[in-house]
């Protein structure tokens, strides 16, 4: 088995085991209403929605013929940095709030993503746009759908 479909099997199984192990974390969740949909609602919908594609995912790889491809194709140094990247983002989420937090998460995760060449201005224009319009489309979807207040923060709360 080539290095490329054996690192593929890992990560889809990892995902998986992930999305399993956030499902029974989101069960745990109290609902906090009687009537209506409750908090455990959302992540319970997007933990199954991310073990449905994780499952997806495996057995497209397991039906992948292997072609024997020993290079990974993986940037270690983008993969540092996206890690990196969440951890900030969590340890901000209380101080900045969702909003704010998210914005700022997106834009550079949007920027480190995408290849030097097409870091146009067009494009960066794009990527603020969508850094500004995602949180604030999400966070009014919690707060008008959902009666969920996502994080404030201390300094823009």
């Amino acid at each position: 088995m080539g290095t490329k479909k054996l690192t593929e099997l890992i990560v889809d199984t990892f995902l998986l085991l992930v999305g399993v192990v956030l499902f029974i974390s989101a069960r745990g969740i109290d609902t906090g209403t009687a009537l209506g949909q409750g908090s455990d609602f959302v992540p319970k919908l997007c933990t199954g929605l991310w073990i449905f594609l994780s499952v997806c995912l495996l057995v497209k790889e397991l039906r992948t013929p292997d072609d024997g491809t020993k290079k990974l194709g993986i940037n270690l140094a983008v993969l540092i940095l996206t890690v990196i990247l969440l951890f900030a983002y969590i340890y901000f989420l209380n101080i900045l709030g969702f909003t704010v937090s998210s914005m700022l998460y997106l834009i550079i995760q949007m920027l480190l993503f995408v290849p030097a060449k097409l870091r146009t201005a067009k494009n960066i224009i794009i990527f603020v746009v969508l850094a500004i319009v995602v949180p604030l489309a999400v966070n009014a979807l919690f707060v008008n759908a959902f009666s969920l207040l996502l994080p404030e923060g201390v300094i823009f709360g």
